[in-house]
């Protein structure tokens, strides 16, 4: 399995994701886009998104995820989606510690946070699996956690 990532998303490839999410329904696309995007996803919004990257599976495109904010040196991700055709396969653990490694070629990041909401147990499970802790618990409006992994 040849995981690539490349920065940003083709309007093609965007229009893939927002039909994989839109069809799933809003409570699916708040797990991993959260609340502030307004549901249906649309390509704009997806195009628009600073430090969004397309993953790849040899030339198959299979999901996104994101670069939210460096501060000091903490990297916050998060968007992270794999196609539901190729969940439950190991592409998503896959993707997640390819990218993982990637940022962590910059010298400047020393740690990288995500936050994930409590009724995705899968996505939880998956980074405590790569070694991520729950370093603190939102209540409101809807439990989530900020996970914290270092070097």
């Amino acid at each position: 399995m040849i995981i690539r990532f490349e920065e940003k998303v083709t309007t093609e490839n965007a229009r893939i994701v927002c039909q994989w999410s839109n069809s799933l329904g809003k409570s699916f696309q708040e797990q991993w886009m959260g609340t502030i995007i307004p549901f249906p996803l649309t390509i704009q919004v997806l195009q628009d998104l600073e430090g969004i990257f397309s993953i790849f599976e040899g030339q198959e495109f299979v999901g996104l995820i994101q670069k939210i904010r460096l501060e000091d040196s903490n990297l916050h991700i998060g968007r992270f989606f794999i196609t539901p055709q190729k969940q439950g396969q190991g592409l998503g653990s896959q993707a997640f510690k390819g990218f993982m490694q990637l940022m962590f070629e910059n010298r400047d990041i020393e740690s990288i946070s995500l936050t994930v909401f409590d009724s995705n147990q899968a996505a939880k499970h998956l980074y405590q699996k790569e070694g991520f802790e729950i370093v603190q618990m939102v209540e409101a409006p809807v439990r989530k956690y900020i996970m914290k992994k270092g070097r």
